[in-house]
């Protein structure tokens, strides 16, 4: 077997590792069955009441009596009259396994999860051919991504590795297709690499997954082989408590598929000095003790008298950059030490993106929450700018598909921004890409599409303030878990009074060829500029087309030419992404299509507003305004405002994970 070892864990959780001995029924067959991985998440007071404790030891031993029906999957609920007692559990063995086997690891991942997690509300023990949980949630027919295992194989792949990953993905991809069609939710293939040389596969769902949702939980699973688990290596796992990816260069479904992982050394300990050495230790005790406990007691004056002076600093830093609204943005600040202990120092193993105006870490507080660490150039004014402005404006914002800002320090000269961490990426990372954008179906870019109108008209008309976002471009727009839209990155963003409907600039912000033309020619930016984004998103959304300007003569709206000229010739279907899979409504496309030109017209009135888009969205059947064709937009035309757009191309950089 190919050794492995443990890569990553997602960080709100954190895993141990336990060997235990194998029963004897199966020892000599099994030597590794009882590898175990557990994670007791959330011990919370809550769990240690005896109702709640008395069901979930109830529910283990339902759980193992019903592991001897040679059931491979199975769930059940222990409930109580009150609600916050009732326990939810299942388990599930991920492989057509011998059933005595599958007993067996249920039998002991529910003992072992009694004996380790006495506390814990919710909790998980993996073994290498099934797993056992419980919750005071009802998980059953979710998809769960949380808590993540990861493995890669220890070697790296010999060969030609570009045409190694092409074939990787494709198997995967077809795997995902048959694991969600199928009735047993799990698929296992293997293709040729060489012709002495076999690929390997093995993708698994829970059964009660719905067809879509087991394709969504795996496009999340396979996503990470390339970016945060397996590059360049032969082998690799990801799994999922709703599902699961792995591929080698052996057979291992024909194995029990045991993954070895040897936990790191224990230090060394100093043992007690035995005989006369105790009254050698007695005397140094009486003599040094007296003379560390003054030291200690200097050093924490000290530390006290340098934590006022700070606080006292930090008061007045504050006070500078967000004036009377001081007492509002010092609950949202962060501890620097805080930080530095989430991102370890901000690691260069943490980093997860690079933007115009600094980098961008991925963290975990102690309290298990994952985070997002942006970290702004010291040296960029504009950084400081946009910092001061980003805070002032998201943190008076809350909507499901917007990014959530936890808070900010402003500490030794750092400046830095903390948001919720959302792990699929960006909307750009999925929808450029030749092979990833294959996993975006119809219904999915129909989902990103309608999430961010939400978004948008929550900023433009639902919200205390009226905000006007400059900056729409899809490396803006984060997937989470369930690959939903939240629209990031407000650095750019503007406040404007509820009855006014236009404001003008002399510093043009944006990225080119999302922002529009009376921005770009002239200063003027309203609601209507922001409409003129997400159009320019749609059609790429639709079309799997970057905007961008050719190497001949048209720029900023070489997508919405394009996209003019198939509706002019009545071809609007050519438009249509041929990598999207599965049947979908050529009638919705068509309208999507429609909504998109309307979007991106020359003249702001002619485009609807965000609230007009989203009734036509959601509108079966509904006549729409024809759309004006665009015009042509030479570089030559804008040579004038040079100067301004050299700014756009500083935030123009993508981010993994939060911008």
């Amino acid at each position: 077997m190919s050794s492995f070892q443990l890569l990553f864990l997602l960080p709100s959780f954190f895993f141990h590792f336990v060997h235990c001995s194998p029963s004897p029924i199966l020892e000599a067959t099994i030597d590794n069955v009882t590898n175990a991985y557990y994670n007791c998440t959330r011990n919370t007071t809550s769990a240690t009441n005896n109702a709640y404790h008395s069901n979930i030891k109830t529910l283990l031993e339902w759980l193992s009596s019903n592991s001897s029906n040679s059931l491979r999957y199975y769930n059940t609920t222990v409930a109580s009259q009150n609600s916050a007692d009732t326990v939810y559990g299942s388990f599930l063995c991920v492989r057509d396994i011998d059933p005595r086997l599958c007993q067996l690891s249920v039998i002991e991942a529910a003992k072992l999860i009694s004996s380790l997690c006495t506390t814990a509300a919710e909790a998980i023990v993996w073994y290498s051919v099934c797993y056992v949980r419980y919750s005071d949630r009802r998980f059953f027919s979710t998809v769960e991504k949380s808590p993540e295992l990861s493995f890669m194989n220890d070697k790296n792949y010999v060969g030609q590795v570009e045409r190694f990953n092409n074939i990787l993905w494709d198997m995967l991809n077809n795997l995902r297709i048959e694991t969600a069609n199928a009735s047993t939710k799990f698929a296992e293939k293997s293709v040729n690499l060489t012709d002495n040389q076999k690929l390997y596969g093995f993708t698994w769902c829970v059964p009660y997954l719905s067809k879509e949702n087991c394709g969504w939980c795996l496009t999340s699973a396979i996503a990470e082989v390339p970016t945060t688990c397996c590059r360049g290596k032969s082998g690799g796992s990801i799994y999922y408590p709703s599902c699961g990816v792995r591929f080698e260069l052996y057979p291992f479904h024909k194995e029990l598929g045991n993954i070895p992982w040897v936990p790191p050394a224990t230090s060394p300990y100093l043992s007690a000095l035995p005989g006369k050495g105790k009254q050698k230790t007695l005397t140094l005790i009486v003599i040094v003790v007296p003379i560390v406990v003054s030291l200690v007691v200097l050093a924490l004056g000290y530390r006290c008298f340098l934590y006022r002076k700070e606080r006292k600093n930090q008061h007045d830093i504050l006070k500078e950059s967000f004036g009377n609204d001081i007492a509002t943005f010092e609950s949202l600040q962060f501890e620097l030490a805080k930080i530095y202990a989430a991102t370890n120092r901000f690691a260069a193993e943490n980093r997860i993106g690079k933007g115009g105006f600094g980098e961008v870490y991925k963290g975990i507080l102690s309290d298990g929450q994952e985070i997002a660490v942006k970290r702004l150039t010291r040296s960029s004014g504009q950084g400081a700018v946009e910092f001061k402005n980003e805070v002032q404006v998201i943190a008076k914002l809350q909507h499901r598909n917007l990014v959530r800002l936890l808070g900010f320090c402003l500490e030794d000269e750092e400046k830095i921004l903390i948001y919720e961490y959302v792990p699929n990426k960006s909307l750009d990372y999925f929808l450029f890409d030749p092979q990833k954008r294959k996993l975006l179906s119809w219904s999915q870019r129909q989902k990103i599409i309608k999430g961010i109108v939400r978004g948008i008209l929550y900023l433009h008309e639902d919200s205390r303030l009226k905000i006007i976002h400059r900056d729409l471009k899809p490396s803006n727009v984060l997937l989470d878990s369930n690959m939903n839209p939240k629209i990031s990155d407000f650095g750019m963003a503007r406040i404007m009074y509820t009855d006014q409907i236009e404001e003008s600039t002399g510093r043009i912000v944006g990225t080119y060829g999302y922002i529009s033309p009376e921005y770009a020619m002239h200063g003027y930016f309203s609601v209507k500029s922001d409409v003129f984004s997400f159009g320019i998103m749609v059609l790429e959304i639709i079309s799997g087309k970057r905007k961008g300007c050719s190497a001949e003569s048209e720029c900023v709206d070489d997508i919405r030419r394009y996209a003019w000229k198939k509706w002019a010739e009545q071809t609007p279907l050519e438009l249509v992404d041929p990598h999207i899979e599965g049947t979908y409504s050529q009638e919705e496309v068509i309208k999507y299509i429609h909504i998109g030109l309307l979007c991106v017209q020359e003249v702001p009135e002619e485009r609807p507003t965000m609230a007009t888009i989203a009734f036509y969205l959601n509108s079966p059947s509904i006549n729409l305004p024809s759309p004006l064709e665009p015009p042509y937009f030479k570089r030559s035309g804008i040579e004038e405002n040079t100067t301004q757009i050299k700014e756009l191309d500083i935030i123009s950089d993508s981010t993994n994970g939060i911008t």
